[in-house]
């Protein structure tokens, strides 16, 4: 027996010790500490068992944009998991029971919000430099994920279980923090008519996407907390 099998076993032997037939709970309770010694599996192991880390592909390999960190934020806040930015690869890492479905929510709608930034830039911002084109396609984006987060806003969990607490202290010991890369910190003081236009735009092209609860190298990798 392999020690997911083994675990997965220990937990049901765990359920079966809350059984009001005392015989039968000190049965499943005995099996589960013989299982437990016999694949050096601690409680800590069996509570961790649920927590499952799942991965989405970022938009860049060192330091991701503003409103992408917000978007990975928003997703983690709905599914209640942590995420982590895995510098090196480019990756973002959720973290919880729910991580699975994290990381495949966090997938499409960065799809949905490329093709959204896109099909922006083509129509509205034709006549723009490149650089231009960019910082004003990062208010159209920041604006579209703001309309995602008010949607989490009702239903999104507060705080991560203890077993996700523990996992992260256990796998990832050294977190570090890392700011996101904001392309319009210097043009924010002096936002205008313009800034106030793409951000309209990015809230009407995220009209109808919906967000529920209960939707699933060879260079050093460096993984953080991205703060937005």
């Amino acid at each position: 027996m392999d020690r997911n099998k083994a675990l997965d076993k220990i937990k049901k032997c765990l359920r079966l010790a809350t059984s009001a037939n005392p015989n039968e709970a000190a049965a499943a309770m005995r099996q589960a500490q013989a299982l437990m010694k016999e694949h050096g599996i601690g409680q800590a192991d069996v509570n961790m068992a649920d927590v499952m880390e799942c991965t989405a592909i970022a938009g860049s390999k060192k330091t991701p944009a503003q409103w992408e960190a917000q978007l990975a934020n928003t997703v983690s806040r709905a599914y209640t998991c942590k995420v982590l930015f895995a510098g090196g690869i480019g990756r973002w890492n959720f973290i919880g029971e729910m991580a699975e479905v994290a990381g495949y929510t966090m997938t499409v709608l960065l799809r949905q919000v490329r093709q959204a930034r896109r099909d922006f830039t083509l129509n509205k911002l034709q006549r723009c430099k490149l650089a231009t084109k960019v910082r004003r396609a990062d208010v159209f984006c920041e604006a579209w994920v703001q309309a995602v987060y008010d949607q989490v806003a009702a239903f999104a969990g507060t705080e991560l279980s203890p077993p996700v607490e523990q996992y992260l202290a256990h796998h990832y010991p050294d977190l570090v923090q890392q700011k996101p890369r904001d392309r319009n910190e210097s043009a924010r003081r002096k936002a205008g008519v313009r800034a106030i236009s793409d951000a309209m735009h990015g809230l009407l092209a995220a009209a109808e996407v919906r967000l529920n609860h209960g939707m699933t190298t060879a260079a050093p990798l460096a993984l953080s907390q991205v703060t937005s």
